[in-house]
């Protein structure tokens, strides 16, 4: 389920207004207003679609009758709208997702920011929260086909420009805000002991996750770091976009902060953007304890 649609119809009542609101922002929906006496001169209907994770409130009716029909909106296994299309006598039925109106604008943008010089200029990792909530405590494969909003707009606007945008779990260290962790699942850290910083790398590592610094720069630990042995694994520095939001929170257990999903665009240096590591690359290097 990724929504709701509401149909008013136009029976006489006062009050019932409906509140939309997020992020700070309220939208009002009165259908008894709007359809009194109906629009243009004509019995009409009033309707509002809005995603799942809109906070909504109606008023109390004060008169008359309130009457609605509420649908739940989910996507379909193939998703987007249905188009037929002819073969060999047969109808089938081929699936085009939406394009989002401002995924050009985002995309034309982001390609822009890019061609900037200083922007980045050593590449590096952008994390883009996500605005919308997604059933991510199954894992991220199927959430990628039923992003919303601005996080299909950053999906696909990035992919356009021959990126490869992954979806990741971060996790913020309970011992500093500025460093944390991305995994590729929800994980749960039931066995990290207060105050022991090596233990969370090593669950960290046991769950495929990479360390990670907001601050920039690729950080080591010294030889007398007493919590990380000498092979320890670099941190992949990461700039935020936008800011993780609580919309896909999951509690990680014990000491380690909640879970929030996000986005993760890695790009190359400045004259080479598309000469980045991929996924897999990274992985690998952070195995061995070289990534660069």
């Amino acid at each position: 389920m990724f929504g709701s649609l509401v149909i008013v119809f136009p029976t006489y009542h006062e009050g019932g207004a409906l509140f939309l609101r997020r992020r700070g922002r309220e939208w009002i929906l009165d259908p008894g207003q709007a359809l009194a006496g109906g629009c243009l001169g004509r019995p009409s209907i009033g309707y509002v679609a809005f995603l799942n994770d809109i906070e909504q409130e109606v008023a109390p009716v004060t008169s008359g009758h309130r009457v609605t029909l509420i649908y739940n909106l989910y996507f379909d296994d193939d998703g987007g709208p249905v188009i037929p299309v002819s073969k060999k006598g047969a109808v089938t039925r081929h699936f085009t997702p939406p394009k989002p109106p401002n995924q050009d604008e985002f995309r034309e943008a982001f390609e822009a920011l890019l061609e900037n010089p200083e922007f980045m200029a050593d590449g590096g990792t952008i994390a883009f929260g996500l605005r919308h909530s997604y059933p991510v405590q199954n894992g991220f494969k199927p959430v990628y086909d039923v992003l919303k909003g601005s996080d299909t707009v950053v999906y696909h606007g990035v992919r356009a420009l021959g990126f490869d945008p992954m979806l990741y779990m971060y996790y913020n260290e309970f011992f500093d805000s500025h460093e944390g962790m991305i995994v590729h699942e929800v994980t749960y850290f039931d066995e990290v002991v207060e105050g022991s910083r090596y233990t969370v790398r090593e669950s960290i590592q046991a769950n495929g996750g990479i360390l990670v610094r907001q601050d920039g720069g690729i950080i080591r630990y010294q030889d007398d770091d007493p919590y990380c042995e000498l092979d320890c694994p670099p941190y992949e520095p990461m700039e935020w976009a936008t800011p993780v939001t609580t919309h896909n929170r999951t509690d990680s257990g014990s000491n380690v902060g909640p879970g929030e999903a996000c986005m993760i665009v890695r790009i190359g240096k400045a004259g080479d953007r598309l000469a980045y590591p991929t996924a897999a690359h990274v992985r690998k290097a952070y195995e061995r304890g070289g990534y660069s």
